[in-house]
């Protein structure tokens, strides 16, 4: 794995436990952000849903932000 610039790192949950989030990494200098799903099999990870359960962060927290949508296993921890 790469080293990334990052300036904030945690995850993101919508009240009631709706779209949870694994990892959201931001960079408030570059304005990017990596958002990721992390399960132990790659495959089982579709990025299309994460940039639907993204939505909410990324048009109210993220505006302006270039996006990275990632799926994560456990080799790549």
């Amino acid at each position: 794995m790469k080293e990334e610039n990052l300036s904030a790192i945690g995850s993101y949950w919508e009240s009631g436990n709706r779209n949870e989030i694994d990892i959201v990494a931001i960079n408030e200098y570059e304005k990017t952000a990596i958002i990721a799903e992390v399960k132990r099999q790659k495959d089982k990870i579709s990025l299309e849903i994460l940039r639907e359960k993204a939505k909410n962060i990324v048009n109210k927290e993220l505006t302006g932000y270039q996006i990275e949508y990632r799926a994560l296993a456990i080799e790549d921890m």
